[in-house]
């Protein structure tokens, strides 16, 4: 029907584009922050509570799809070493602290001086490469395979198989976003493998319990956590991060600098280390992915975070809730964002030193599965590469 002159048109508050978008980053949320739930003993309702109160601020702040995942170099060592939820915790505080110093004392402008163009396109490519690594085992491994209720079992690489082409079929699509079919497509299918055997759904927060720092776990962490956590943070979520969201969202994102993204993710994590919850950044490869999928506007921000916000209501039932998703569909979202993230390179293809250094950062990163000895090897190169250039304009 036709609006009344003189009367606005009613539109829905969101698109489908909205929609999908918010769940273009589930790949990396959900997985790690299962596995903390789980091996590491993190309060799900913490969890859960920091990540959406971040996703909806931190969309309503930068006015862009701002990403929200847990540290990856916290939670990789955090479960390997099955670290307690205090000394998580207490890295999270520690980092929080050192961020809120570096933005606000202007530290940040200063330090992201040593990010030049192809360090910070080597990042990117290296992180890329690492979440397709990631999505990979997801999609082959034979634990990912479903055992539907009627007996019959789809392999992992058949329900991969079956993503690709979904996000092949529906790319580009404003009617039935990609990232929305292939989320719907993968509960749909498990529903149907855990149809009779549903988790239990129980409804209620579990209670917080607030962090009393001691001095000897915050020693502890220094060297286990925080080191390697700060230079990743700051190479991939600070200056990779706004370099990603000026190349998406042009003037948009004039919002997104390094020092209000130093303060952001500094506030977050002092707030996630009094409650015990997960230390929590804004990942460059997590805003490629919300745009990769549809995310336009911090209305994506919004729903994903009102979800997690409605996970952490659930409380022990938040884990069961998520693994009615296919790690396989997983998998799926983490190879197609690091192929998307490792395109960023594609602006330096024709400048040979330059992505030669982002290569060697890249692959370096990739073989030692640290952003750090990549960014590392990339600032030792661009010396050397400094120094010889000097020294054949002397001899001209």
């Amino acid at each position: 029907m036709a609006a009344a002159p003189g009367e606005k048109a009613r539109t829905w508050p969101l698109t489908r584009l909205d929609v999908a978008g918010a769940f273009g980053d589930i790949g990396v949320l959900f997985p790690i922050s299962i596995a903390l739930i789980t091996l590491n003993h993190l309060n799900p309702t913490a969890v859960f509570l920091t990540a959406g109160l971040t996703y909806t601020l931190a969309g309503w702040y930068f006015r862009i799809p701002m990403a929200v995942q847990p540290f990856k170099a916290v939670a990789a060592i955090a479960l390997a070493m099955a670290l307690p939820p205090t000394s998580i915790a207490s890295a999270g505080l520690l980092m929080g602290i050192l961020l809120v110093f570096v933005g606000a004392t202007n530290l940040a402008t200063w330090l992201a001086r040593l990010f030049s163009l192809p360090i910070v396109r080597g990042i990117q490519l290296g992180l890329g490469l690492l979440l397709a690594r990631e999505g990979l085992p997801l999609m082959l491994d034979r634990q990912s395979s479903l055992e539907m209720a009627g007996g019959a079992s789809v392999p992992a690489w058949g329900i991969a198989l079956g993503g690709a082409i979904v996000l092949v079929l529906f790319q580009g699509s404003r009617r039935f976003p990609a990232a929305l079919v292939l989320l719907a497509a993968g509960v749909v299918l498990g529903l149907w493998a855990h149809w009779g055997k549903l988790p239990i759904l129980g409804w209620g927060p579990l209670p917080l319990e607030l962090l009393r720092p001691q001095v000897n776990a915050l020693w502890r962490v220094v060297p286990l956590l925080v080191v390697p956590q700060f230079a990743l943070t700051f190479g991939n979520s600070i200056v990779a991060t706004e370099n990603t969201a000026r190349i998406l969202y042009g003037t948009q994102a004039r919002r997104v600098t390094v020092r209000a993204l130093s303060l952001s993710i500094g506030f977050v994590n002092l707030a996630s280390a009094m409650v015990l919850a997960s230390p929590l950044c804004h990942g460059s490869g997590g805003v490629t992915a919300h745009y990769g999928f549809g995310a336009r506007t911090p209305k994506s921000s919004c729903v994903i975070g009102i979800v997690c916000l409605l996970l952490a209501l659930f409380g022990k039932g938040a884990v069961g809730l998520l693994t009615l998703i296919p790690t396989a569909v997983l998998g799926v979202f983490l190879v197609y964002v690091g192929i998307q993230h490792a395109a960023y390179v594609r602006d330096i293809v024709k400048r040979v030193p330059l992505l030669f250094v982002a290569a060697s950062v890249g692959v370096v990163s990739l073989a030692t599965t640290n952003l750090i000895w990549g960014f590392l090897v990339g600032f030792i190169l661009q010396g050397i590469m400094f120094l010889v250039a000097k020294a054949r304009e002397r001899h001209v």
